[in-house]
């Protein structure tokens, strides 16, 4: 019998020892490291979760409060009042208006480059002139661009001033109805379908003209502030040599069935992509796929930023 009296008193202090390190496993993880580690904490009943405040009570064990979160993430961070934000954006149009209006004033005082500007007439005041013999088409405009690949010459003031050379403040109408004063013959703009047709036209010269820092006028062809990416590499530029169309743009109607004249819509005046609302084009196959582009900047060529340019245009007929 003692041997089978020793192998009951083994079993049941093995079934003991099962049981307690299965009541053990079964705890939270938190209350078990509390009950080994906390028993000497003096901590205030009152910061701890409802669940062990009971239990506090009947002095079993206490868990110490968690520290406060830190934050992680700018979503944790105080948020920007909308008043911020508004008082921030009415400064910034603040300060582009200044700006645009000192433009505004500056083009206004700037007398075009041309041989007996007071003899000009004037189109739009300040802005847009025809030669008395009626020869040649004036404007001016300013740099905004001289870096990076272009689509146009010339925009329109606040159209695509990121991929053209020159700004122009001048309706594009106007512009087209200047080059019909000047005897010019407008063509089409290209065609897409079912074949290519390039933009047609008598042919458009363009001169530039402006003055360096030192007050000293200079000259240039407005192809030389063009380089040719498809002829020519960056280490050896060479300028565009073709010349420019009177396409015309074209007019089209808005959603209250109006004509209105595209370009005026686009901005595009005189372009290196073929574009429908071009006033000049290219009479060449053109893309304006961002990554096909024919034309870039010659920006060795280009005078500084904001350097107000005298455009002649002089029609060519055939």
């Amino acid at each position: 019998m003692r041997p089978f009296r020793l192998f009951l008193l083994c079993f049941f202090c093995l079934t003991l020892t099962l049981v307690n390190g299965c009541a053990n496993q079964s705890k939270d993880p938190k209350t078990a490291m509390t009950e080994a580690a906390i028993q000497t904490e003096d901590v205030n009943p009152a910061s701890l979760d409802p669940r062990l405040r009971e239990r506090d009570e009947k002095n079993d064990f206490v868990i110490a409060p968690e520290p406060a979160e830190q934050p992680i993430s700018p979503l944790d961070l105080p948020p920007v009042f909308d008043e911020d934000l508004e008082a921030f954006r009415e400064q910034i149009l603040a300060e582009e208006k200044a700006r645009e209006l000192a433009y505004i004033e500056e083009e206004r005082n700037f007398v075009p480059l041309v041989e007996n500007p007071e003899a000009l007439i004037p189109l739009q005041p300040y802005h847009l002139w025809v030669t008395p013999d009626r020869t040649n088409v004036v404007m001016n405009s300013r740099v905004v661009l001289r870096e990076g690949f272009l689509e146009l010459l010339a925009c329109r003031v606040a159209s695509k001033e990121h991929e053209s050379i020159l700004a122009v403040r001048v309706e594009p109408r106007l512009i087209h109805a200047a080059l019909l004063v000047a005897n010019a013959r407008p063509g089409r703009p290209m065609q897409l379908s079912p074949v290519f047709v390039p933009a047609s036209g008598d042919r458009i010269d363009i001169t530039l003209r402006w003055l360096d820092e030192m007050g000293t006028q200079h000259e240039s062809p407005a192809q030389d502030w063009v380089w040719d990416m498809s002829v020519s590499p960056e280490s050896a530029k060479k300028p565009m040599t073709t010349h420019w169309v009177f396409s015309g743009s074209r007019m089209r109607q808005d959603f209250d069935g109006n004509d209105i004249y595209e370009a005026n819509i686009t901005g595009e005046l005189f372009g290196l992509s073929n574009f429908f609302g071009s006033v000049l084009d290219v009479p060449i196959r053109s893309t304006d796929d961002n990554t096909q582009l024919m034309f870039a900047c010659f920006t060795e060529r280009i005078p500084p930023l904001d350097t107000i340019v005298t455009i002649i245009l002089t029609p060519v007929p055939e």
